[in-house]
């Protein structure tokens, strides 16, 4: 039974890992046909995870109600904005629009869920303000150029920003749009490469971990 728990798992994750690794690599039918059957695959487990998921969140929610926690009463809402937007879903096969006219899933995208996102944002710069000054205290040479960077990006965006340095530095011939865009397409641009190169790296080494039995947690804490 420990065996049948345990190495039988690692064997498939093993082979199947292999398998895929290796078909990016060989330029064959086989090949092919093996990486599109994989991502079949991929989809529907996908969507029985989000299935599972759904369910969960539903079952902890319920509980909050049911024991009546704190912030019980946001649990309801959970609810109340699933089948706000489901049910007009069902009512109208996922359309927005039909003949020109909103529908009810139209009506709920335009008045709920974009009403609410808009809060969320607004909220949200609140918190970006707030972090945004932790951060920005000057301690090192990278910090002060982090500040720089950001406040040449803040004044820019504004038209009281663009008067202040058309007026203070508009003798360098250099408008402050020209300064962004450079901040935006070399530095930006290089520090979102080599972050992207850090998440790749750490991706194939996470991968190689459970391809070759290293990392176990997907099996459960035993």
């Amino acid at each position: 039974m420990k065996f049948i728990k345990k190495q039988i798992p690692l064997a498939i994750v093993m082979v199947t890992g292999l398998l895929m690794v290796a078909s990016y690599y060989i330029p064959h039918k086989y090949s092919v046909d093996y990486v599109e059957l994989m991502n079949k695959w991929e989809n529907i487990v996908s969507a029985f995870a989000f299935l599972l998921g759904l369910v969960s969140l539903f079952y902890s929610h319920y509980g909050k109600i049911k024991r009546k926690a704190d912030g019980w009463g946001y649990s309801l809402f959970v609810y109340i904005g699933f089948l706000a937007m489901v049910v007009p879903a069902m009512m109208t096969d996922g359309r927005q629009m039909v003949d020109g006219q909103v529908t009810s899933l139209g009506w709920s995208f335009r008045y709920i869920y974009n009403a609410l996102s808009s809060t969320m944002f607004a909220v949200l710069a609140f918190y970006i303000v707030s972090t945004a000054y932790r951060s920005f205290r000057i301690k090192s040479r990278q910090a002060f150029v982090l500040f720089v960077a950001a406040f040449v990006l803040i004044l820019g965006k504004v038209p009281l920003g663009q008067m202040i340095w058309d007026s203070l530095l508009g003798w360098t011939g250099q408008g402050v749009a020209d300064i962004i865009e450079w901040i935006m397409q070399v530095p930006a641009v290089a520090g979102k490469r080599g972050i992207m190169i850090g998440i790749a790296i750490g991706a194939i080494v996470t991968s190689l971990k459970i391809i070759f039995g290293i990392e176990k947690q997907y099996m459960g804490k035993d």
